[in-house]
């Protein structure tokens, strides 16, 4: 799968975190959006024609009383069983949160705060194992 061709829906509501990690993606050459909330997050799902390939959300959404990033993934895999997450939260100590996370299909599970170096490298690692093995034509 080509880099240019890949699709993140980011899913942050703390606007500068957004936008900064918006900026390194797009940096390292991936095609970003982004939701500020969850019910944003909601609707570019549902309602758009695009196929976000990697999603990445906070656990701990403002704006609509229990939903969270979770909640968000779960609809996301009944639009698309083959959507892949990284959930991002500051309750990662929580063991039996991040737990729930990954049997939920979650693929990471990255603690606040984190290196930039970090998420990048997630997203590389993700990516480059969700994409479909070319084999040499004979």
């Amino acid at each position: 799968m080509n880099i240019m061709n890949i699709l993140i829906l980011i899913v942050e509501d703390d606007k500068y975190m957004n936008e900064t990690l918006c900026e390194v993606l797009e940096s390292e050459g991936y095609n970003v959006e982004s939701a500020l909330s969850a019910l944003d997050a909601i609707n570019k799902i549902k309602h758009s024609e695009k196929t976000y390939h990697l999603l990445i959300l906070d656990y701990n959404l403002q704006y609509l009383q229990g939903v969270t990033g979770l909640d968000i993934f779960k609809m996301a895999k009944e639009n698309d069983p083959n959507v892949k997450a990284i959930m991002i939260s500051a309750y990662g100590k929580d063991k039996e949160l991040k737990e729930k996370a990954m049997t939920t299909g979650i693929q990471a599970f990255i603690d606040k705060p984190f290196l930039i170096t970090d998420l990048i490298d997630t997203v590389d690692n993700i990516l480059r194992h969700s994409a479909p093995q070319e084999t040499a034509s004979q």
